[in-house]
Parts: structure tokens; C-alpha cells; sequence
């Protein structure tokens, strides 16, 4: 159960407080966060609040940690060059400045599970359709074995698509309605898309300019899967039964700036081009095996 969500007042009032505290102690190492201090000052996340709360039920055992704090937290943990939770935890819990600039009381900080726990409810997935799809049986994932040129991009397996998605837009008709990634897209949209053309970053919305391209993303996952066969005992050590997956949304992809294949997904960013420093309006994450093209286009 949800019961409150700091405001980004409450949480300047509370760094107001902490702050010199933390000066008292050790300033030199204070002012080495200086960058990250007013980051989070300036990151106003009160838009996020009442999309948050839909992911909270209004019965049952209050939450030990306000959602805000935990996605302030994420922010900052991005911001400092942490990419795993676990050891993002371990930081929070023996550094008293991480703890206060996430909004945390020191000493009073969320565990793993929490976080873990906190990315499930923004993942607006079925959790049995994923259980599923994860104890699904899968043929092992070859490698391809077709190069292409520098430069050169895979072919487009369904052309047209694009046009059907068009048709859809314009009908009144949503392309990916049961997207799980929906609620993430929609803070980014309402705490920096919003927040950026309110401040002036994006000079003239109406006549908006965006430009879209790809990159890889490898997963730390195996494309081999884990075998659950019994091909081992009977002397079988390269057989092709079906497996299990740690990522079953995982594929390959080819990599044409690096003229190599990899296996994970093709995050899709469309950025604001006429924007100060080309700022981000959309953010999606697909297979690796789909095609992406650099494109531009115009609206007025």
C-alpha cells in the first residue's frame, strides 16, 4: 500500500537539512559530488507521482520506501557510472552522500529485492506471461554466418510495416497498445519531454524536428541457454534439444558500425534535433534482430 509520495519540495527541504551535516564530517569529499547534488536538485520528478501510485495497491502493509526516491536513486545511480543494483545497494548502505542525494535517511536504505521489486511494477507485464515465456523450451540460437559490408544494414525482413503503422496512427488507433515499457515512456515524457519544452529547451515545438537512429545493447546473457536434457549422461555433448532461456527476448543482430554480430537488443532513440543538445523525446527498446534505419523527419 502506497501511502505518500515525497514532493520535490519536501525533498529539497530534506537535503536543506542533511547537507550540513554531511559538510561537518567530510566537505572535501561533499564538494566532489557537487555535480550530482545539483542534478538531483533540479530533477523534479512531482509528475511522476500520480503514475506511480497506479502501480501501488490502496490495501495492505504500507511501503518502507517512497517510489520517488527509488527512481531518484536510479537516476543517480546511471548519473554515477553504476550498472549493477547490487553493487548500487552496497553504496547506498556504506556511503552516507549517495543515501541523502537519493532522498534516503542514512543507514535507511532500500535493498535489492526493493529495487528489483520497484523495476517489476514498472514493467507493465503479465507476471505469468513472463514466467512462462522464461520456462519455455527454446531451439539454441545460432550465430548467423552471413557478413555484410561496412556499413551495410540487414535487409528489411517485412517491408510495408511501417506504412500499416502509419495507417493505424491515423485511424485513432494506438500501434503498440500493450506495450510493457508504456508507463516508463510515459514518465520520460511527462518529467523531461514536458519539463524541457516548458524551460525553452525545445525552441519551437510546432515545428519539431526529430531524428531517429539505433544502437546495440549486448545482454550479458548466453545464447546457448542451459540444458535441461539428459544428453550428457548418455555421452551426447552437442545435441540440438530444446532449452531454456535466462533472456528469451534476446536475439541477433548485426552491429554495422562495429561489422560484428551481437546478441542482445537495438535500443531506438528519437531525439529532438533542434533541441540543445539534441534532448531525447523517445525511447524504445527492440530485438536485436529488427532492423533500424537513421531517418529524420519534419512537423509543423
Amino acid at each position: 500500500m502506497l501511502v505518500k509520495c515525497s514532493s520535490h519540495v519536501e525533498f529539497k527541504r530534506f537535503l536543506q537539512q542533511q547537507i550540513p551535516l554531511l559538510w561537518a564530517v567530510d566537505s572535501e569529499r561533499l564538494e566532489s559530488f557537487s555535480r550530482s547534488l545539483i542534478k538531483v536538485w533540479f530533477l523534479n520528478l512531482d509528475p511522476a507521482i500520480p503514475l506511480l501510485s497506479r502501480c501501488f495497491s490502496s490495501m495492505g502493509r504500507p511501503v518502507l520506501y517512497d517510489p520517488v526516491c527509488i527512481l531518484k536513486s536510479c537516476v543517480l545511480m546511471l548519473d554515477l557510472g553504476y550498472h549493477s543494483v547490487t553493487d548500487w545497494v552496497k553504496a547506498l548502505r556504506s556511503d552516507d552522500i549517495l543515501a541523502v542525494l537519493s532522498g534516503f535517511e542514512p543507514h535507511k536504505t532500500p535493498g535489492v529485492g526493493t529495487f528489483y521489486d520497484f523495476f517489476d511494477r514498472l514493467w507493465l507485464e503479465d507476471r505469468r506471461s513472463r514466467i512462462k515465456r522464461w520456462r519455455k523450451l527454446r531451439s539454441p540460437i545460432r550465430k548467423p554466418g552471413k557478413k555484410f559490408k561496412t556499413g551495410q544494414k540487414q535487409p528489411v525482413k517485412h517491408p510495408g510495416a511501417v506504412g500499416k503503422l502509419c495507417k493505424r496512427v491515423k485511424s485513432g488507433r494506438l500501434p503498440f497498445p500493450l506495450r510493457a515499457e508504456r508507463l516508463i515512456q510515459e514518465i520520460i515524457a511527462r518529467c523531461f519531454v514536458d519539463v524541457s519544452d516548458h524551460t525553452g529547451l525545445i525552441p519551437d515545438p510546432l515545428n519539431l524536428v526529430l531524428s531517429g537512429d539505433g544502437s546495440s545493447l549486448r545482454t550479458g546473457s548466453s545464447p546457448d541457454g542451459v540444458k535441461v536434457c539428459d544428453c550428457r549422461k548418455k555421452g551426447i555433448f552437442n545435441c540440438n534439444c530444446k532449452r531454456r532461456f535466462s533472456d528469451p527476448e534476446a536475439s541477433w543482430g548485426w552491429d554495422s558500425y562495429r561489422n560484428e554480430y551481437y546478441y542482445g537488443y537495438s535500443p531506438y532513440v528519437l531525439t529532438a534535433a533542434s533541441s540543445v543538445g539534441e534532448l531525447p523525446m523517445y525511447i524504445r527498446l527492440v530485438q536485436a534482430c529488427r532492423q533500424i534505419f537513421n531517418w529524420c523527419c519534419f512537423f509543423s
